[in-house]
């Protein structure tokens, strides 16, 4: 992992957003500080170069920023705001997972290796252009012997043996060979798509782990919601029974409470059997198995959430509420300039892009099946023997040899294969330009799905804190009139329920809204591991 991916100019403003419009004030600026030239830079950061992104030879090497002092006080683990069983030291985080599965990843490996494969590709196609030379040593004994009268040699038996020896080098250069140009053109497109294919699938592997923290650590949550929600069930429970023993309340009530905690208790079991195969994608990842994980720091609420442009209107409270989905956003940040940044530099894009010209090159080299071709052809040998075959008096020769000519060879009838062949690859050509035309169009979705799922996630992440607040006063509203005798046990539960639902639509919406974050920084070829620390950041 090189050093300059983690220059503190190309932190991106999305750590900053969500630190404010997910109700986390618990970084201060200061983590995420800006140079005065940083600031005046566009919000969408300039696609990244090869050189700047993982290296090959050494697993990533990841330089935290300083956290900023927390409160004296324990900050609630999860959206309940109970505290997790766990201590600091069992919990695991997302930069640690990425670390490990950075190395450990199959998928990740695979497209590592299939890279370094894919930059021989280069050579193989420049060796085409550049001198070919052979060698051929042969070694030959002959053995003669004389039948009837025939007079081979006058030594004992009437035989003879000699030998030949000979080396011919023949040096090959091509002067003019369009098939082998394009070959070599073909080699340094295919070096660049492999390229594209491996940072492609290196911040496929940042969503996907992220993908999996956040599914597992939805999970590890429910786990916790329902526990609560059972804890609660129960002492309304206690409350039911011990006012039907004093007849202030009906058995109904009792029953009702009781059949309530059941249903807690299988959505438990449920949701802890949901955590073990959410960990287990986790588990694929990283090769090994994963315990508890950090959960997202759930502070207080924070003014910081009036920067969204949509956080104009108040509710009776005076809390802003976000209410469009397609915000006015300054030039840089508006959805137009993700998609373009998306058409122009998305991996995918630039991989089919570089996938018509090669199909445009292999092209071109059928065509050149019908050209002539010319090699300048140099030959030198050496020829030593003391005797031939048809020789009865053994002679010593040694002969030397040497030719330089140009060789051209003009092709006259295939039968109609070169036909055949340029045709097939014109037709290959009009498929990879509709494939980078779909890649553009699917960038283009993906990256206005991911804009409208991001700032879309802003706004119900306020409309669920919101619903949050409504329906905790609610529960101690309906606590109270149950208390009074002029509101039923169920109107309590039914208000219990409500806001364990509240709340984990809330959970839900705060790791969506981050997934969304980091999808549109990927589909912009902008996402780094920069990011993912931000994130991490807001985990405790």
């Amino acid at each position: 992992m090189t050093q300059a991916r983690f220059r503190r100019s190309q932190i991106s403003t999305i750590g900053l957003i969500l630190s404010q419009a997910l109700g986390l004030n618990l970084l201060t600026l200061n983590a995420f500080a800006q140079s005065p030239n940083d600031a005046a830079r566009p919000a969408l950061p300039t696609p990244m170069s090869a050189s700047t992104l993982i290296g090959l030879e050494q697993p990533p090497q990841f330089v935290m920023p300083p956290k900023a002092a927390l409160p004296s006080t324990s900050a609630p683990s999860n959206v309940t705001g109970s505290k997790a069983s766990n201590t600091q030291g069992q919990l695991v985080d997302l930069i640690q997972l990425y670390q490990e599965a950075a190395f450990s990843d199959p998928v990740l490996n695979a497209a590592r290796f299939n890279y370094v494969a894919s930059k021989e590709l280069y050579w193989q196609g420049l060796s085409l252009l550049l001198p070919q030379a052979n060698a051929t040593p042969t070694g030959t004994r002959y053995y003669q012997r004389g039948a009837n009268t025939t007079v081979v040699s006058t030594n004992p038996g009437n035989s003879r043996v000699f030998d030949q020896k000979s080396y011919t080098v023949t040096l090959t250069q091509p002067v003019f060979n369009v098939a082998a140009l394009e070959a070599f053109k073909q080699g340094d497109l295919n070096t660049k798509i492999a390229d594209m294919r491996f940072f492609l699938a290196q911040q496929d592997l940042i969503i996907r782990v992220s993908q999996a923290y956040f599914d597992a650590l939805t999970s590890q949550d429910n786990v916790e919601l329902y526990r609560n929600k059972k804890d609660l069930i129960k002492q309304q429970l206690d409350i039911a029974q011990a006012k039907f023993d004093a007849g202030l309340a009906t058995i109904v009530d009792v029953n009702t409470a009781q059949a309530a905690l059941d249903l807690a208790n299988s959505q438990e079991i449920a949701a802890q059997a949901d955590l073990i195969v959410k960990r287990g994608v986790l588990e694929q990842l990283v090769g090994h198995s994963v315990g508890p994980l950090k959960p997202l720091v759930k502070e207080a609420k924070i003014d910081g959430v009036l920067k969204d442009p949509r956080s104009k209107n108040k509710d009776s409270k005076g809390n802003p509420i976000a209410e469009s989905v397609n915000p006015q956003l300054p030039p840089g940040q508006t959805l137009d300039d993700w998609i373009n940044q998306a058409e122009a530099a998305n991996f995918n894009v630039l991989a089919t892009q570089l996938s018509v010209n090669l199909a445009e090159s292999t092209y071109r080299a059928a065509q050149a099946l019908n050209y002539p071709s010319v090699n300048f052809v140099g030959t030198t040998g050496y020829n030593t023997s003391n005797g031939t075959p048809n020789s009865y008096t053994p002679t010593n020769t040694n002969v030397y040899n040497n030719t330089i000519a140009l060789q051209m060879t003009i092709p006259l009838v295939s039968g109609g294969f070169n036909s055949s062949v340029i045709r097939q690859n014109a037709a290959l050509v009009d498929q990879a330009k509709a494939n980078y035309d779909n890649a553009r169009r699917t960038a283009a979705q993906n990256t206005k799905t991911a804009f409208t799922g991001f700032y879309g996630g802003l706004a119900s992440v306020k409309a669920f804190e919101a619903a949050e607040r409504s329906s905790n006063s609610a529960l101690e509203s309906s606590k109270l009139g149950f208390q009074v005798g002029t509101l039923i046990n169920i109107d309590v539960l039914i208000a219990l329920d409500t806001l364990i639902t509240t709340r984990s639509q809330l959970q839900q919406a705060r790791y969506n809204t981050i997934l969304n974050a980091i999808k549109l920084k990927a589909h912009a070829a902008a996402l780094t591991d920069e990011d993912l620390i931000s994130i991490n950041t807001l985990l405790r």
